[in-house]
């Protein structure tokens, strides 16, 4: 089941007694158990019949142990218990022991008054497990992974929707840069960018310029794209900018050394075939980063990223041994990137 299908059936009151949720789109995740427990629970007894276990941290019987008590003053309950990796194939350090046979003997026979939650915040389970394939038989199992680029551009649609306003897609992928596609930036970027046109009215890619809520690691992007197609006299620009927002230049360097890198590691996978997903979720970032760190990539040689990131490590280490001041050694980083680019 995907999470749009999962969405209208809670809509409709179809509540499964037991659910798998799994990936690493938390954000969705959050608003999809929000509207369980809007279905399951009313606000008067939400104090006694909602809990939340960590799975790190609380063996999982204890959860189950919860789940089967009587709701009070209600009639359901709602258990979450997060972080369950001991559903997946990687290895996990955690400080209680589970009971996974209570686990399976609850799945044969949940209680109709709860709705268990199991949440597991990778992108795989480990199907070879007994317990994992228990679940998949007896809950409803759902993936909650980044969306991909035109996916996004229609959820910031219909959120910009939610708050009665339109978006251009110009508009629309000018935010999915803004925020690195992050669903609860962009969120808040869409509900103050409609509050700002009013009912009715569109967010255009002018509004999204005048209101956008720049982060640092977008002006660094910025920057090295700029860097990128030898435009050093709007890299230094960025730069400035940085400057007079009192952005530390030992901060702007490590995250122009993690961009470069980025790029090197992008540019040494595609050849071997990996999609941006792929790449993304090997990278630890979000697909639409990947995309276009992958598009940022081929202005690059694989040497002159090679020596990009050689020359930023070494004055790194002479801005931390006090032999440049670092203000100065950024400077003369962007004007000297020339040089590096052109190999």
């Amino acid at each position: 089941m995907d999470v749009r299908q999962l969405a209208r059936e809670i809509k409709q009151g179809k509540v499964a007694p037991v659910y798998l949720f799994y990936g690493k789109e938390q954000y969705l995740m959050d608003e999809v158990i929000t509207m369980i427990q809007q279905q399951v629970i009313d606000e008067a007894s939400r104090d006694f019949n909602y809990s939340v276990y960590d799975l790190r941290e609380t063996a999982v019987q204890a959860a189950l142990q919860d789940a089967e008590t009587f709701p009070f003053m209600g009639e359901k309950r709602l258990v979450r218990a997060t972080q369950a990796l001991f559903l997946t194939g990687g290895k996990v350090k955690e400080s209680s022991e589970h009971n996974l046979d209570s686990l399976l003997n609850y799945l044969n026979n949940p209680p109709d008054y709860t709705t268990f939650i199991l949440e597991v915040p990778e992108e795989k389970l480990d199907e070879r497990k007994k317990t994992v394939k228990a679940l998949l038989k007896n809950s409803v199992v759902v993936p909650f992974m980044p969306l991909k680029d035109d996916e996004l551009v229609h959820w910031i649609s219909r959120r910009a929707a939610k708050h009665n306003a339109s978006v251009m897609p110009e508009a629309a992928r000018m935010l999915i840069t803004m925020t690195g596609g992050d669903l609860r930036r962009l969120n808040q970027e869409i509900e103050k960018m409609a509050t700002y046109v009013g009912e009715g009215e569109t967010i255009t890619p002018e509004v999204v310029g005048l209101l956008g809520s720049r982060q640092l690691e977008q002006d660094v992007f910025r920057l090295v794209d700029q860097v990128a197609r030898l435009q050093l006299e709007n890299a230094m620009r960025i730069y400035y900018d940085l400057q007079m927002n009192k952005e530390e230049p030992l901060k702007i360097l490590t995250l122009l050394a993690r961009q470069f890198r980025i790029l090197l590691q992008i540019k040494i996978l595609q050849p071997k075939g990996y999609s941006p997903q792929q790449m993304a979720s090997m990278l630890g970032v979000h697909p639409y980063v990947a995309k276009l760190a992958a598009e940022q990539s081929r202005l690059f040689s694989e040497l002159a990223l090679k020596r990009i990131i050689q020359k930023l490590a070494e004055e790194d280490y002479r801005i931390k041994t006090g032999q440049i001041d670092k203000t100065l050694a950024l400077e003369l980083i962007i004007m000297g990137m020339k040089e590096m680019v052109s190999v």
